[in-house]
């Protein structure tokens, strides 16, 4: 567990700096500071051993292998059965190394780049915490990111794209979500993230409640009619073939109804508490109404999407797409005077307790425990 106290200190560290210095107009010194968060982090996920995260033995080799025999670029359309964006970037690796290993390392660079470029937009438009951001993210997703590297190669670059998206950089968006489906094609699902910051700013009050809930009632058609639209999005390639039968009805990770025994009060309470945060946010108005109104949704929506792990094992990590960019503006409600700061340290304590659960007791992905003999950690 040390290594993942070490980093985290570490990457909280240097955020502050980043933080403090950007608000203090030295920019120069925070992008200094980011950029040696982003070092570390790539030295840290790129160096670990196969094993630390259960995708690193399921993935890594095979898109290694299968890019090296690449003649160019093009030649990757011609291979079956590979997201072409990842296939991309063990093409990359394989350039400067023919060690797989080097496919860890860059993967670890796009995601830690595309995030951190990501969270420096949204500093510069709604002054997001870049500290309480890279706090959230250790606390919920840094994990992940050993573990399910394809889909938050995607994830990543999604959040930056959205940055764009906010600036009115609508093109440029639209190109990046393309590209992320080459990533992993279930980014099709945060389409979401932006049909709801529009709703968020819609000044018809009645209308955008309106439009709200027939998104929750679609989202919840959807999670109880799963299989139905998984074929039906395989059968328009909006879905892999591979994830239309891993996920189907004769898939491997169907979960049975002798396997669930009702919704525990445990599941209940994580997936209310952080509703129960904001709305208390908005309570004692350390929002703006927009604002409130976007993560609210976006927090409703991921929740709503969690209920699939009911039906098929994993397949609730869709939800990440939009409880990533939830996380990124949680700090609007961190950093608020108005907030009590009991309250905000109960939900810190409540991530952390969630994170020691999922990770150290419960071995979730296979990330614990580290080791990597290349930084010589046993």
């Amino acid at each position: 567990m040390e290594p993942y106290i070490l980093i985290f200190i570490i990457n909280l560290c240097l955020s502050y700096v980043a933080n403090i210095c950007y608000d203090k107009k030295y920019k120069l010194v925070s992008i200094l500071s980011i950029s040696i968060l982003v070092l570390v982090n790539v030295i840290f996920s790129g160096c670990r051993d196969f094993g630390v995260g259960i995708d690193t033995n399921v993935y890594i080799e095979s898109y290694f292998n299968a890019s090296a025999d690449l003649q160019s670029l093009k030649s990757s359309w011609s291979i079956e059965g590979f997201d072409k964006g990842f296939l991309l970037l063990a093409y990359v690796s394989n350039l400067f190394s023919d060690d797989a290993q080097s496919l860890l390392v860059v993967t670890s660079l796009f995601i830690q780049v595309f995030f951190y470029l990501a969270l420096w937009q949204y500093k510069k438009v709604c002054n997001i915490s870049l500290f309480v951001a890279t706090l959230l993210f250790c606390l919920i997703f840094y994990c992940h990111t050993l573990n399910l590297m394809r889909q938050f190669c995607a994830i990543s670059l999604l959040a930056y794209a959205f940055s764009l998206y906010i600036q009115g950089n609508r093109k440029l968006y639209l190109l990046l979500q393309v590209l992320a489906f080459f990533f992993h094609s279930t980014s099709v699902i945060f389409i979401f993230v932006p049909l709801i910051w529009e709703l968020s700013y819609m000044k018809n009050d009645k209308k955008k409640t309106m439009y709200a809930l027939f998104i929750i009632i679609g989202l919840l058609i959807f999670v109880s009619s799963f299989f139905y639209f998984a074929s039906l999005l395989g059968d328009l390639s909006l879905l892999s073939e591979v994830y239309v039968d891993r996920y189907g009805t004769t898939g491997e990770f169907i979960v049975g109804s002798q396997a669930i025994g009702g919704t525990g009060l445990e599941t209940i309470f994580s997936l209310t508490y952080p509703i129960a945060f904001i709305l208390y946010a908005k309570y004692v108005k350390s929002l703006d109404k927009n604002i409130f109104f976007f993560i609210l949704m976006l927090c409703l929506c991921s929740s709503i999407l969690q209920l699939l792990s009911y039906q098929v094992k994993f397949i609730d990590r869709i939800a990440f797409y939009l409880s990533f960019i939830m996380f990124i503006f949680l700090p609007k409600i961190f950093s608020s005077k108005k907030m009590n700061i009991s309250i905000k340290a109960i939900v810190i304590l409540l991530y952390i307790s969630n994170w020691y659960n999922i990770y150290i007791i419960g071995h979730g992905g296979d990330i614990y425990p580290y080791t990597s003999v290349l930084l010589n950690i046993k």
